[in-house]
């Protein structure tokens, strides 16, 4: 076998391995970084960019510690009620959405069964005829 047959079967090869890497990304698409209801979230944003401003706007951004598999979310006001939504950046079938309601300023919320690892909250909630919305980077 001379130098020029082996240059052909390399050059073979790796188209191969090209296409078959083009064939495994484009069967296994996933890409969780985009919303399948995008274009219904976008007729809404108004009332997302509202919330977000009222959040600004009193000071009520509510502070967030994970303690012991416990999450601890103290809000400014008492008389919450909205939904939790976990969000998980590297796996969207994991995403969780969780109603809530408080009488007082706090709420607690066991984080044991989540996946550990990185992941985003939505805090979307009414309190005082306002709604507020407010987004926290979180690791479990």
């Amino acid at each position: 076998m001379n130098w020029g047959l082996k240059i052909v079967i390399g050059l073979g090869a790796f188209m191969i391995f090209i296409v078959a890497a083009g064939v495994y990304m484009v069967s296994h698409d996933s890409d969780s970084l985009v919303d399948n209801d995008y274009y219904e979230k976008s007729l809404t944003y108004d009332e997302v960019y509202v919330s977000k401003e009222n959040l600004e706007k009193d000071g009520a951004k509510p502070t967030i510690k994970v303690r012991n598999d416990t999450l601890y979310i103290h809000f400014v006001h008492a008389d919450n009620q909205g939904e939790l939504q976990f969000k998980r950046p590297s796996d969207g079938k994991l995403d969780v959405t969780l109603p809530f309601a408080t009488k007082t300023n706090d709420f607690q919320l066991p984080v044991s069964t989540f996946t550990k690892g990185s992941w985003d909250l939505d805090v979307n909630w009414k309190s005082n005829s306002k709604t507020y919305l407010s987004s926290h980077p979180l690791f479990l």
